[in-house]
């Protein structure tokens, strides 16, 4: 039978290398989407580059009709936001749904229209961002506002957010989650592989370890003299590894590394393969991510999932997704910052009793969960149409 109800999904968020959380968030929902065989039908049409074309085709075979337009990016931002211009059935074909998964209302001859906003730190925190990004985000994030049908907020907070600082009426909001693969967590543990990655990155003991693009808002300089702090009161403590590829205004977080990082303490991994982030974060002896705005915070459920105590901040959707298992800090306060870590040093028990906890919770936290409720939305929206 044909499916009753054809949603186009932009994926240009994850055909583009190398992939951010963001991109991975799409790409495991969708599967997640594709593994329920409802009776949807779905469609992919992305900007991206080569690797991002071949990475969808590999990753979401499934879907037999993709488009991939590359180096097109730019050319789509200008079109769809100023002109709502070229329609997306004219590489889709006729859909009912057009979903873009991140942060633009795609432009739609008939299709209903929905975009996935993952986090506002461009308006509350927009010092961590470049004046380009805090410029296209706000006239993408207004587009979205006054254009789409439906918004689907990965939080609770990101919901509200989008109605305080966007004045979106709140019905036209849906929440929708991430999630987490458990699976990548369950698998038996390679100690084998595990030493020798440490080996290849500069690990020569315990750590802890920190997620995501090296920028402003993950708050690193802070999290290093919070690390310095408890390192000059205690005669060794565990590495701290800093994970991720180099963003924007990242100057002063470089100069914090090399200052802290002369005897090897800290370690800057760079970017790495998942199934490297995965055996790291298993292996860490805590999670530390203190940062100043998320809004859903996924390097935190994956640590959570991995049974890896976490240390996050107060703020934004951080306390959503941690409940009362993690260890919560104000991430302006360094000193906060380093009486959790002197927490999770000295009292380990008390850190792998929350650990369990987290990892229990994150059992609820699945793509399958968040699949199985973006589902509804396409069915609220395809009944609201007709």
């Amino acid at each position: 039978n044909a499916p009753q109800t054809t949603i186009a999904l932009d994926l240009s968020c994850a055909a583009e290398y190398p992939l951010t959380g963001v991109g991975y968030a799409a790409i495991y929902q969708v599967q997640a989407l594709l593994r329920r065989r409802a009776n949807l039908g779905y469609k992919v049409v992305a900007t991206g580059d080569t690797r991002g074309k071949a990475l969808l085709r590999k990753e979401l075979p499934e879907i037999e009709r993709q488009f991939v337009l590359p180096s097109a990016r730019l050319l789509k931002y200008g079109l769809w936001t100023r002109f709502g211009w070229p329609p997306i059935e004219w590489f889709a074909g006729n859909v009912d749904i057009a979903h873009n998964l991140c942060h633009q209302t795609p432009a739609a001859r008939r299709a209903v229209r929905a975009v996935t906003i993952h986090d506002l730190s461009f308006l509350r925190v927009p010092e961590t961002h470049t004046e380009r990004t805090v410029e296209v985000q706000t006239r993408l994030l207004s587009q979205c506002a006054h254009e789409a049908d439906a918004l689907i907020a990965v939080s609770e907070h990101c919901k509200a957010e989008l109605v305080e600082l966007m004045g979106v009426a709140p019905e036209r909001i849906h929440v929708v989650p991430n999630g987490v693969r458990l699976e990548e967590f369950e698998a038996p543990f390679d100690e084998t592989a595990q030493a020798a990655l440490k080996a290849r990155i500069g690990l020569d003991r315990d750590y802890f370890i920190q997620l995501g693009t090296l920028e402003p808002r993950k708050n690193i300089e802070r999290l290093i003299q919070a690390y310095d702090r408890v390192r000059s009161e205690r005669e060794k403590i565990p590495q701290l590894l800093l994970v991720g590829a180099l963003g924007w205004k990242s100057d002063g977080i470089v100069e914090a590394i090399r200052a802290a990082s002369g005897n090897g303490d800290v370690v800057l991994a760079g970017y790495l393969r998942r199934d490297e982030v995965i055996l790291l974060l298993r292996g860490a002896r805590a999670c530390l991510y203190p940062s100043l705005y998320e809004g859903f915070g996924l390097p935190v459920l994956e640590a959570m999932a991995a049974g890896t105590p976490v240390m996050t901040s107060e703020v934004s959707a951080l306390p959503e997704v941690v409940g009362e298992t993690g260890l919560l800090v104000d991430p302006y306060d360094t000193e906060s910052m380093a009486s959790a870590i002197c927490s999770l040093l000295d009292d380990p028990s008390a850190a792998r009793q929350r650990a369990e906890a987290a990892r229990f919770r994150a059992q609820s936290m699945t793509w399958e969960e968040s699949a199985a409720r973006l589902e509804r939305v396409y069915r609220q929206l395809a009944r609201d149409a007709a």
